[in-house]
This record gives structure tokens, C-alpha cells and sequence, in this order.
């Protein structure tokens, strides 16, 4: 019976005291005070945090937003300029294909350079070998070639006498 009296039991964890427990802030009304108003103090730390972290949190949204919209409307620019560029680039290729035609070149040598057909006396007719030009290079290269063989063949003969 005595041990039903006592709560604790030898070996086991230390006595666990719920009612025994004295608590000066529950008596006093001054330290209760200051409990209550340390415990509102912790509170309104956390809320303020958590009104910050919300506030950082629109504020980095609003202005990834902004950078989206400005790199749009950049992105949007060059397209425009991508597209004039385009056009500029197929007027100047009309212009080309104008300049290139006969009618036109005809116009700018007759008008701008005073240039005209000559008269029948002005024409001088050249009479143009019939040789190939590519077969007069050919032989010149042969002789070019024999030069050198005879070049390097007196050469041998020299050396062979030493």
C-alpha cells in the first residue's frame, strides 16, 4: 500500500509534478502585465514580418512584370525595325535590277556620260589571231620548262666532272 501512496517508481522517469508547478506571472499583476505585453510585442514582430515578406514578394512580382512589358515593347521595336529593314532591302534590289537593264544603262551613258553610236567612219575593224590564247600560254610554259630541264642538266654535267 505504500507504494500505490507514492507516485514514483524506482526506475522509471523523474516524478512528473502537473499541480505543484508555481507560476509568479498568474499572482502578480504587474508580471502579468508584462507578460501580456511581451507576448504582444512577439505578435506584432511576426505580423509585421509576414506584412514585409508579403509586401517584397508583390513589389519582386510588380517588377518582373515591368521588365517583361519594357523587353515586349523592345522586342516589338526591332520587329518594326526587322520589317523596314526588309522593304529598304527589296527597293534596293529593284533599284539593282533597273540599273543592270540595258534600257537604263543606255539612258545614263547617252544622257549623263554624252556618249553616242560612233559614225561609219569612226568604226576601225581589228582583225584577232585565230591561235588560242590558253595554247600560246601552254607553249610558253613548255619553254619555260625545257629552259630549266637544260638549266639543270649542265648543272649535272659540271658536278659529274668534279
Amino acid at each position: 500500500m505504500a507504494a500505490s501512496k507514492n507516485k514514483y517508481v524506482y526506475g522509471s522517469v523523474a516524478e512528473n509534478i502537473e499541480n505543484d508547478i508555481y507560476d509568479p506571472y498568474e499572482e502578480n499583476a504587474v508580471l502579468k502585465s508584462k507578460k501580456i505585453a511581451r507576448n504582444n510585442k512577439k505578435l506584432k514582430a511576426k505580423i509585421t514580418f509576414c506584412i514585409l515578406t508579403a509586401f517584397s514578394l508583390c513589389a519582386l512580382t510588380m517588377f518582373r512584370y515591368a521588365q517583361i512589358s519594357q523587353l515586349s515593347y523592345e522586342n516589338e521595336k526591332l520587329n518594326k525595325q526587322y520589317i523596314e529593314m526588309q522593304n529598304d532591302n527589296q527597293l534596293l534590289s529593284i533599284e539593282i535590277q533597273n540599273a543592270k537593264s540595258l534600257r537604263n544603262i543606255r539612258e545614263v551613258a547617252e544622257n549623263s556620260l554624252h556618249m553616242h553610236k560612233p559614225n561609219k567612219s569612226q568604226i576601225v575593224y581589228v582583225e584577232v589571231p585565230k591561235e588560242d590564247i590558253t595554247m600560246t600560254a601552254s607553249k610558253e610554259k613548255s619553254k619555260i620548262g625545257i629552259i630549266i630541264e637544260d638549266i639543270e642538266n649542265s648543272l649535272k654535267k659540271v658536278l659529274n666532272i668534279f
